[in-house]
């Protein structure tokens, strides 16, 4: 012992002087910044993450149809700024204030970020970025990831590369979609545990309820809208608890199950949506719905699905799940459906608008700009019925919604007054007020061939001169093209201008609209929604009658 008290010292480590230690603050500051935003340039890749239902597959979908374009514009702002920042660093190394103006760089660094943000977020967005608890533990990790990342290169080419003394940050912007995607592989496995959490607990509660009527609704297109139609039928006799807006995927029928669904409900609506095979069994295996709807089969979803075999199996995952002590009902006035019927197993029923036999059907239709009229029979009743909704599609969707409102119970009166109560759904074929005197149609949200096609025909029902502004249809996979093709042809015998808007589908509708002696000078072009309005405003006058048909979904715009 006491020879250890005799040795000499060890060498300590000087302390840090009031310089390194002024430099280890910047350089944590710095990091922090960066971190956060970058967090807010990455908003359209964390947007499309969610719009796809976090499914990696969609992120990458998204980046292969984008062509690399919004990661370009990260590119570009990483050369500009890594550019700046060298070229400072080297200007003005032998300058007497060098420690100082090496700082200098930086400014014009989060000068360039600063920009990139500011006009990402004036674009205007379909479907913003949900900031929901999932998105924040996300975002997170992201800021984590990105704050580490920029420490360490900062410090990295401080000690090794001089010259490109805090340059690195420069380098960090085009990594970005890499952070994503690390941030969502480190999350995963706890989000899928809290999602089979969720699900266990709305299973749970479900099954306080054994005398609860459950129902599935399915379809390519047309899902919200008989949804809602369904669910006002039904409201006539039940207490009806139904899935809100487009809730559709195993966690929003999940939210619905734990926040709307009270034990007075007797009947659960549940809207269905799918982009993979098996989405649609993984919605039946948490509700056992024992009524089936589907609305119809089209290409929407051809480019997740890949092939239509893909896509037709799907939708009869709901057939599958109610065949043993269900019904489906399906709608014949899509020849898919039809052939799909031939398929299903178990107890079924197929709607038919030309039906003059069936137990449920309609006479004397009759569609105008302001509604349709037509007779309901049921067996040997019948009601004059009319309705606000427009277009021979949507008493297509009544007719399918009163077969499954006889089955259970409803009398063709209460039918019939439901009809006479139903209202659009925002964004889908409504009629909206313009401050210029215009007739709006607004069918945004529609993104469906045959939802297009129907709108256009309703579009006829209007007099006067017809504008038609569409992006066209997207995630069809092979038959994008030819379906937009065909789209051209189609609103060539209806429209009077064609506004194309952004250029996805451009070459598609154009060609479509040239190749059916549609006046070249009467398709025009838009970058944007906005661009669009201002160049209809230049062509339109008061009665003229404006079709927006669909909007791109973010994942696109």
């Amino acid at each position: 012992m006491f020879n250890l008290l005799l040795a000499e010292p060890i060498d300590m480590p000087a302390p840090l002087g009031f310089e390194s230690w002024l430099t280890f603050w910047l350089v944590i500051i710095i990091s922090v910044v960066n971190a956060v935003m970058l967090v807010m340039a990455g908003y359209k890749f964390l947007q499309v993450l969610q719009l796809s239902n976090y499914r990696i597959s969609g992120y990458f979908i998204w980046i292969k149809q984008d062509k690399g374009a919004y990661w370009g514009r990260l590119l570009i702002l990483t050369f500009l700024s890594s550019a700046a920042l060298l070229i400072t660093n080297v200007l003005l190394e032998n300058f007497i204030v060098y420690k100082i103006m090496t700082w200098l760089g930086l400014v014009f660094y989060f000068l360039f970020v600063t920009i990139f943000v500011v006009n990402q977020f004036q674009v205007t967005k379909k479907t913003p970025l949900r900031y929901t608890r999932r998105i924040n533990r996300l975002i997170g990790v992201l800021f984590v990831l990105i704050f580490v990342a920029t420490l360490f290169l900062l410090n990295f080419t401080t000690i090794y590369i001089p010259y490109f003394k805090y340059g690195a940050i420069g380098l960090t912007p085009v990594l970005l979609p890499i952070f994503i995607l690390i941030a969502y592989f480190i999350t995963y496995p706890f989000e899928k545990l809290r999602a089979k959490r969720y699900c266990k607990i709305a299973k749970a509660k479900l099954n306080e309820f054994p005398n609860l009527i459950k129902i599935g609704v399915t379809g390519s297109y047309a899902k919200t809208s008989v949804k809602n139609i369904l669910a006002s039928m039904l409201a006539e006799k039940y207490e009806v608890c139904a899935s809100p807006y487009s809730y559709n995927t195993t966690l929003g029928i999940t939210k619905t199950i734990d926040e709307n669904l009270l034990s007075k409900h007797q009947v659960f609506v549940c809207e269905m949506g799918a982009r993979f095979v098996g989405d649609i069994k993984e919605i039946c295996d948490l509700v056992n719905p024992t009524i089936g709807v589907l609305t119809g089969i089209g290409n929407q979803h051809l480019g997740t699905f890949k092939t239509q075999e893909n896509l037709v199996k799907t939708k009869l995952e709901l057939a599958e799940s109610v065949k043993a002590n269900g019904i489906m009902f399906v709608n014949g006035d899509n020849a898919k459906t039809r052939e799909a019927y031939n398929l299903i197993e178990g107890k079924k029923e197929l709607s038919d608008l030309t039906s003059t036999t069936d137990r449920v059907r309609v006479s004397g239709l009759k569609t105008t700009s302001s509604g349709s009229e037509f007779v309901l029979n049921i067996g040997e009743k019948n009601i004059r019925c009319k309705t606000a909704l427009l277009g021979k599609h949507n008493v297509s969707n009544i007719l399918l919604c009163a077969m499954v409102a006889d089955y259970l119970g409803l009398t063709i009166e209460e039918i019939g007054h439901a009809i006479s109560k139903l209202t659009p759904v925002a964004h889908r074929l409504a009629l909206v007020p313009s401050d210029n005197s215009l007739v709006i149609i607004d069918d945004a949200y529609n993104g469906s061939e045959e939802g297009a096609n129907a709108a256009i025909e309703v579009l006829s029902d209007f007099e006067g001169k017809k504008f038609i502004i569409t992006p066209g249809l997207v995630e069809l996979g092979k038959d994008q093209f030819n379906s937009n093709f065909e789209l051209g042809k189609n609103m060539a015998a209806v429209a009077d201008y064609v506004i194309i808007n952004g250029s996805i589908n451009y070459e598609a509708i154009s060609s479509g609209l040239i190749y059916a002696k549609f006046d070249q000078s009467h398709i025009l072009r838009a970058g944007s929604t906005k661009q669009a309005v201002d160049v209809l405003n230049s062509f339109a006058k008061a009665g003229d009658v404006v079709l927006f048909e669909n909007d791109l979904p973010d994942n696109y715009a």
